[in-house]
């Protein structure tokens, strides 16, 4: 860690000397020499900042600052200036969100909760559109994927957000923006190449008229292979194994129309039309892991396998303006995707139809309110491993919400009353409210706290789901693997929360910014497994799920920015998580070790360096320390990626980043190493 710090002052060290010449009086280029696509964000100050765009935390327009939520928003600039080529790299850049690697195609993501695979707590959107799968109460991140350069912004709300979006939005809502077809006219062609991945993307928009702007694009990649630590996979000479590899293509579309000027005037429509449709494949000699234990040694050995995801989306949006003080929006979407599971798979379609209405009545009541219907279609191929019944299924989901944000004494203090009213075909009703205080005293000092509370509704594997396999047990039989049989259970109810936030932002100066988070999380009815039967110690051993666990988690998230200079940055965030679960899921000890509801590091700390050389160069830097997760035998780790970029003309970018350079490799949730990589890209708008 030592050797860490040292070689990050030194780089800085390094980017102020590079800062003299400005300083000293040497000319640079103009400023309209700069990528005009791509604005730079250390030209804004922090006043304006702060007052950056967010719909996510309310459901209408605001900023920032004035959110009475723990929020973060990943700006394009910030995306492009990370150097990370997935959505889930991406979100590392926000505090309170745990991003760890897995495999080549697989990461655990999540906010204030237990991580794993599937962070069942945590609710992710694409424009709007839920990409929340009911099957394993999760997000597949290899599909969540698009034109890295066409995201607008990466809105990320941590806490609750159900009184707004419902079930699942538990701990926290993630929304993808993508960029207005407006705003990506003409060409783009990107190309990157390195020792771990390959990328390359196409990308045109254009206009039909005064008022109307589309795009088309496509994108090809290929990722992977990551090894694995001692005590992995391993050949017959000992060296390490790939553990797979991930080829995937995708193309889409986007359609805007926006008013006359852009002047919403009553009786003014605004149009979205956007899909996509994509296919991965997916190569993998692996040693097989379970899904309900992935801590577990299993004894099934090393295991080859190719399978493929694809599907397709297609998303309207319909907005219309009554009056200045008040706009309807109409959307839908339907969303088609296929999947190879371990060990089995199946199709999910989609149909949601959303309706919003937002009002200002009596100039301190802003109203927003909405219903919403969604058609859920499921079709399963059942394995000798893997069954689900019934094996086909249709769901309903009725919903409405309302939520009123008073301003009690106009720029002072606002309250902030809402509930979704939900209804399901599992667990019936569930009403899920949630009250907010905003506080500002002062221009620069703003305070908020918040009651709320949020469920979880089962998913259809804790539902209906049956999984039978194989595992070695060190402590009973290290040769001789133990059957377990786990079956699903449809009288389970939904796993609930009650959360107590409070908030501080604080900006002493015009140069120096920060935003911190205070959050208590009571969590109960938790969904473990509960032992039927078994005979110990050699089995075989049949699990249910039941709702029999409850737990806690507290903890602070910490995110500051400081102007150091006109052309230079500092970004810093840190995050404290203490989860806790009070009950053991299985009472049987050769049993419970296998079963584990996800781990997460005590602390994440990261450090970011944004500094323009001059209008034409970029030199960025980020150090990141992750804690440990003792529980998967994972060691924390610190590290560091570099960018250099120039723009040799105001269209063309070249960009040199090196990630993780600190160490060879390093294990983050599995016995796969996250290697040192390095990458070439280039960034032509034509």
């Amino acid at each position: 860690m030592r050797a860490s710090v040292l070689i990050f002052i030194n780089m800085l060290v390094m980017a102020w000397i590079s800062v003299l010449p400005p300083i000293c009086g040497i000319s640079v280029a103009a400023d309209d020499q700069v990528q005009s696509e791509t604005p730079d964000f250390t030209k804004f100050s922090l006043e304006e900042l702060k007052n950056v765009e967010i719909i996510s935390a309310s459901k209408r327009p605001g900023n920032v600052w004035d959110a009475a939520s723990a929020v973060y928003v990943i700006t394009k600039e910030q995306i492009r200036r990370s150097g990370a080529t997935s959505i889930p790299e991406v979100l590392r850049l926000s505090p309170g969100v745990h991003v760890a690697r897995i495999s080549a195609t697989e990461w655990a993501v999540n906010i204030r909760g237990l991580n794993n695979q599937f962070a069942e707590n945590l609710l992710v959107l694409m424009d709007g559109r839920s990409v929340y799968t009911h099957v394993f109460s999760g997000v597949f991140w290899d599909v969540q994927d698009t034109v890295i350069e066409d995201i607008e912004r990466i809105e990320v709300v941590r806490g609750p957000g159900a009184a707004l979006w419902g079930s699942n939005a538990v701990n926290g809502v993630i929304n993808i923006i993508t960029k207005n077809a407006h705003e990506t006219q003409g060409g783009k062609a990107v190309a990157l190449v390195g020792n771990e991945e390959q990328i390359a993307s196409l990308r045109y928009g254009g206009t039909l008229g005064r008022q109307t702007s589309y795009r088309a694009y496509g994108k090809f990649f290929n990722r992977g292979d990551l090894n694995s630590v001692a005590g992995g996979l391993e050949d017959a000479t000992g060296n390490p194994q790939s553990s797979d590899n991930w080829r995937s293509g995708r193309a889409g579309f986007r359609l805007d129309t926006a008013p006359v000027n852009d002047v919403p005037v009553a009786g003014a429509n605004t149009f979205n039309l956007q899909g996509e449709a994509y296919r991965n494949r997916y190569n993998k000699e692996f040693e097989r892991r379970s899904i309900l234990f992935p801590t577990a040694p299993t004894g099934q050995g090393l295991q080859k396998d190719d399978s493929e995801a694809s599907g397709f989306y297609l998303l309207g949006r319909w907005q219309h303006t009554l009056s200045p003080a008040s706009q309807t929006a109409l959307q839908f979407y339907f969303d088609h995707g296929e999947k190879d599971y371990d060990p089995a798979s199946g199709k999910v379609n989609t149909a949601d139809l959303d309706f919003q209405h937002d009002l200002t009545v009596a100039k301190n009541h802003d109203i927003v309110w909405g219903l919403q219907y969604r058609f859920i279609s499921d079709e399963f191929r059942n394995s000798p491993n893997f069954s689900m019944d019934p094996q086909d299924l249709n769901q309903n989901l009725w919903s409405a919400f309302i939520q009123d944000q008073i301003h009690l004494a106009p720029d002072l203090l606002t309250l902030t009353l809402g509930s979704k009213f939900e209804h399901n075909e599992f667990t019936g009703l569930e009403i899920q409210p949630s009250l907010r205080l905003m506080y500002t005293p002062y221009r620069q000092l703003a305070l908020w706290t918040a009651v709320s509370r949020a469920v979880r509704v089962p998913s259809r594997l804790e539902l209906h789901g049956r999984i039978s396999d194989q595992f070695l047990l060190p402590v009973v039989d290290p040769n001789v693997p133990v059957v377990v049989n786990v079956q699903g259970n449809a009288d389970l109810d939904s796993e609930k929360l009650t959360a107590y936030e409070f908030g501080l932002r604080l900006m002493p100066t015009q140069s120096l910014w920060f935003d911190t988070a205070l959050f208590y999380n009571d969590y109960d009815d938790l969904i473990g497994l509960e032992q039927i039967s078994g005979t110990p110690p050699t089995g075989p051993y049949d699990l249910a799920y039941a709702n029999n666990a409850t737990g806690r988690a507290y903890g602070v998230e910490i995110a500051a920015d400081w102007q150091v200079m006109p052309n230079w940055r500092l970004a810093g965030t840190y995050t404290y998580l203490n989860t806790q679960i009070d009950k053991n899921l299985v009472a049987d000890p050769n049993i419970a070790e296998l079963v584990s509801r996800g781990v997460n590091p005590r602390n994440v700390v990261s450090i970011r360096s944004y500094l323009n050389v001059t209008p034409q160069i970029d030199f960025d830097a980020a150090l990141r320390f992750v804690g440990s997760l003792p529980e998967r035998n994972i060691d924390s780790y610190t590290n560091m990626d570099v960018r250099l970029a120039w723009r040799p003309f105001p269209k063309l970018e070249l960009s040199l980043v090196g990630q993780n350079l600190l160490e060879e490799g390093h294990a983050e949730f599995s016995t796969l190493e996250v290697q040192r990589s390095v990458y070439g890209k280039i960034d032509w708008h034509f």
